[in-house]
């Protein structure tokens, strides 16, 4: 396994930038439309402001993973992977509906080949901890203290610390919509916390507004995440 260094990027709070984030895992073909209004608005607001799709581009990387082909399912997934991919970002697949079926049932068996060393089963569209639960929060602050066992922690290291040292951004945003989300978003917040420390994090989404409109909410984040914003973003924002 590769072994990856910590780095810190000194994100100086005068250089006002953002960072809105979609992560793992969610369909690919649907990006949230909620980040490119918000980008917008920053844009208006003369705001400068970065997206990263970390949901497509962590799939991506973990698709180039090695695989071990033991069975005749895998070795044909794998045979196919690169004519599988470039199918499905082609519109002429979505009208012969068992090639798409089999060219994404064929996808997600690398993806859940990959994962399952990390105790996951995942695919395009399902993110499923064996130890760790969506629903526990302190589960959640497990999965913060602990990203490196995640399977898409070489991405977010590799990925997270480039931008950081190109754009040191102020303020990061995630867009927590999904219970298949949470896990890899409270990785990839430990792992922001780790590598860039002064950047004021900052959680929406759908799930994250579902969970603030309990009245017995008691917030299990504090001191891991700054803000919590419910509904619309572009105000708090």
């Amino acid at each position: 396994m590769t072994s990856y260094k910590v780095r810190r990027f000194a994100c100086e709070p005068w250089f006002f930038t953002m960072l809105l984030i979609n992560p793992p895992v969610v369909r690919p073909c649907e990006p949230p439309a909620g980040i490119a209004k918000l980008l917008g608005m920053l844009g208006k607001h003369n705001v400068r402001c970065r997206v990263l799709d970390a949901n497509l581009e962590g799939l991506m990387s973990l698709l180039k993973c090695p695989v071990e082909a033991n069975d005749t399912w895998s070795r044909r997934a794998s045979r196919h992977l690169d004519s599988n991919v470039s199918a499905l970002s082609h519109p002429n697949i979505y009208k012969n509906t068992d090639r798409y079926r089999r060219a994404g049932h064929d996808i997600d068996r690398i993806l859940y080949q990959v994962a399952l060393s990390h105790g996951v089963h995942l695919g395009l569209a399902n993110y499923q901890d064996l130890t760790l639960s969506p629903l526990r929060s302190l589960d959640l602050i497990r999965a913060s203290k602990q990203p490196e066992k995640r399977p898409f922690y070489g991405y977010f290291m590799e990925r997270l610390s480039s931008i950081f040292e190109d754009e040191q951004p102020s303020v990061v945003g995630i867009s927590l919509n999904y219970l298949s989300q949470a896990i890899p978003t409270f990785s990839m917040i430990g792992l922001i916390r780790k590598l860039c420390p002064g950047a004021r994090l900052v959680l929406g989404g759908g799930l994250v507004t579902s969970w603030l409109s309990n009245p017995g909410w008691n917030n299990p984040f504090d001191g891991l995440v700054d803000d919590m914003v419910a509904g619309p973003g572009e105000k708090p924002l």
